[in-house]
């Protein structure tokens, strides 16, 4: 299923135009004047903030955003490259959110993405069709693409798995005691292969990847 490349939303302060960057930027600007045109009367002498998921805007696609909301009569909001990074994409697979730490014992699993706002501690196990997040430290196992998703990841506060698999892909921790990670990291496969990175080097690398048009 395709991703619908642009969403508007209305807040207390205006609308909020949530742009898809893997889009074609016509498309997303041939979308955003589809749905003003059917909201005119509505839009028009608002203001708006611009929010992107996975990637940012270029200087100049920003102008060019700013000129045609202006032609609307929509005022945009100064932003500094407005931007979000990349967590799960909710359009795409269904989301498991777990407000509580995963205790030894335990196993989770879900069909979809597993988001966990908490620890999930040694003896725990988490097991997900689409990615796992977990806001805190990882120490269990974690299994994501559990269904043969390659492109699924694992990412945590702290990423100290006694088990990592994607897909079919398994990888286990080294035997010598390594140092605590100090930043937010993401296991990912590349070439058939565990990779372990910071959390701030993936979301550099996969804009990049995007705008130089690899996939």
């Amino acid at each position: 299923m395709a991703l619908e490349p642009v969403i508007i939303k209305g807040t207390r302060d205006g609308i909020t135009i949530i742009i898809e960057r893997y889009a074609d930027f016509e498309r997303v600007k041939n979308s955003i004047v589809e749905k003003l045109e059917n909201g005119r009367d509505f839009f028009a002498g608002g203001t708006a903030r611009v929010k992107v998921k996975n990637g940012s805007l270029s200087d100049e696609e920003y102008l060019e955003l700013e000129q045609l909301l202006e032609d609307y009569g929509v005022s945009l909001k100064k932003q500094l490259h407005p931007k979000t990074y990349i967590f799960p994409d909710q359009s795409r697979i269904p989301i498991l959110l777990l407000k509580r730490t995963i205790r030894s014992g335990q196993k989770i699993s879900y069909k979809g993405t597993v988001v966990i706002l908490g620890d999930a501690n040694p003896g725990s196990e988490i097991v997900a069709y689409g990615d796992i997040l977990v806001m805190g430290v990882l120490r269990g196992m974690a299994h994501a693409g559990a269904d043969g998703d390659v492109s699924a990841i694992v990412a945590a506060f702290r990423l100290q798995p006694t088990q990592l698999r994607i897909a079919d892909v398994i990888s286990r921790p080294p035997e010598e005691i390594q140092e605590i990670p100090r930043f937010p990291e993401i296991a990912r496969l590349k070439d058939k292969t565990i990779i372990i990175e910071p959390y701030y080097q993936f979301s550099f690398n996969c804009i990049k990847r995007k705008q130089e048009g690899i996939k």
